[in-house]
């Protein structure tokens, strides 16, 4: 298992690492060719390969509201992450106190102070600090007054699909499950508690904020490889036509949409987190 660490409680003797920064819900195609890019970098200096997210979600803090419904938890993320080649995981608590940080500053903190950074490894689209007015060149050029490489990989473009996080939601929010497997590169999976009623019937609950399709029936494969059915409703309740599970934590991955699952959202409609 990858090592997870709050930004703010690092190991002692925490040493020179290279760093890639961003939020990486979903760790969809193109954050995987980010990480890769990273770890590539990391193994060339002979140096752990970190990754860097956010909790909360930056835009659950500044900015205008919009649909930020949890894609993966941090340890779904550190799982995914890992499989990729990353060394460790840190979390940084985003508070509105960190958003008033100047970019100058968020260098300076977290990446030279805190992390001891070598290198960091963004995408092209990258922006940091107060309001977002860092840019990759910002990054290189205050990097550089620290000692730290600054590498910029360029953003991935498939015919087959958008792969940003936004695009998956928006997938997820149609019912497309196949568009949405096609940005990740694997299929959407939902972690659930599964607890029994008193009839035996039993209750599906996912984290509060997590992308839940829109309501429909869904084929779904639980825990890597049991097939199943499940129905989701309007309140975004889940229903788990078969088969049965035991209470407990379950994986359920969406693989496929029944056909009248396959419909746009109501105007102004946004996806549904429990």
């Amino acid at each position: 298992m990858v090592a997870v660490h709050r930004i703010d409680a690092l190991p002692d003797g925490w040493g020179p690492c290279v760093v890639t920064i961003g939020v990486f819900d979903g760790v969809h195609r193109g954050h995987a060719q980010l990480i890769r890019r990273a770890v590539e970098r990391a193994r060339r200096m002979g140096l752990p390969a970190v990754l860097v997210t956010f909790d909360p979600h930056p835009a659950l803090v500044v900015g205008p509201p919009r649909d930020v419904a949890a894609l993966t938890s941090i340890p779904r993320r550190a799982e995914l992450a890992g499989r990729l080649g990353i060394d460790g995981v840190c979390v940084l608590r985003f508070t509105p106190e960190f958003a008033q940080l100047s970019p100058a500053g968020f260098v300076e903190r977290v990446l030279a102070d805190t992390l001891h950074a070598a290198a960091v490894v963004v995408g092209a689209n990258f922006t940091f600090g107060f309001r977002g007015r860092g840019t990759t060149d910002t990054l290189t050029e205050l990097g550089r007054l620290h000692g730290i490489d600054t590498e910029v990989v360029g953003l991935v473009h498939r015919i087959d699909a958008t792969c940003s996080s936004t695009a998956v939601r928006a997938a997820l929010r149609c019912g497309d499950i196949r568009q949405a497997t096609a940005a990740l590169g694997r299929p959407h999976r939902l972690d659930v508690t599964v607890t029994t009623q008193a009839d035996g019937e039993p209750v599906l609950d996912a984290p509060v904020g997590s992308a839940i399709p829109t309501s429909g029936r869904y084929f779904v494969r639980i825990d890597g490889s049991l097939p199943g059915v499940l129905s989701i409703d309007d309140h975004a309740h889940l229903h788990l036509r078969r088969p049965r599970v035991q209470p407990g934590s379950v994986g359920i991955e969406f693989i496929d949409a029944l056909p009248q699952t396959l419909h746009g959202p109501a105007a102004g409609e946004t996806n549904r987190a429990v």
